[in-house]
């Protein structure tokens, strides 16, 4: 018989969850993929950013007047349909290798998970860094 978050080889399950960088520190909530909750054809968290983020805030994890996204951050799905993980985050947090390793560790990910950007995880210093980008490109425009 496996016990909870455990798989059939018995190693740990696949977890799905949400996860931020703040101040160089790694925040994760995850859950086991057998407690999933479907959105679609994915499986995923049961909490939101937002809502975690209240629930940080709460617990004195993270100061009150920090905004969710403030901060690099980013989810972990699976797609049932596909039978593939999707590892989205910000492009902060994609640019270290270490970073993703032990994210990817922390919830048990398989190599073959794919892992991306996506529109919803851009923290202000993305932001800041594309409209400067943006702006010296145009600069050159006649």
């Amino acid at each position: 018989m496996k016990g909870c978050g455990e798989s059939n080889t018995g190693q740990p399950e696949p977890r799905v969850g949400i996860f931020w960088l703040v101040a160089n520190r790694l925040i994760v909530d995850a859950s086991p993929l057998s407690e999933a909750e479907p959105y679609g054809d994915c499986l995923g968290h049961r909490l939101s950013h937002i809502r975690y983020w209240a629930i940080l805030r709460k617990t004195g994890v993270v100061q009150p007047e920090l905004e969710y996204d403030d901060f690099p951050r980013g989810r972990v799905t699976y797609n049932a349909k596909k039978q593939e993980f999707y590892f989205l985050a910000d492009t902060c947090i994609l640019k270290d290798k270490a970073k993703v390793a032990k994210i990817k560790k922390l919830m048990y990910l398989p190599a073959s998970t794919i892992v991306d950007t996506d529109l919803h995880y851009k923290c202000p210093g993305c932001d800041k860094s594309e409209s400067k980008r943006e702006q010296e490109e145009a600069d050159w425009d006649f």
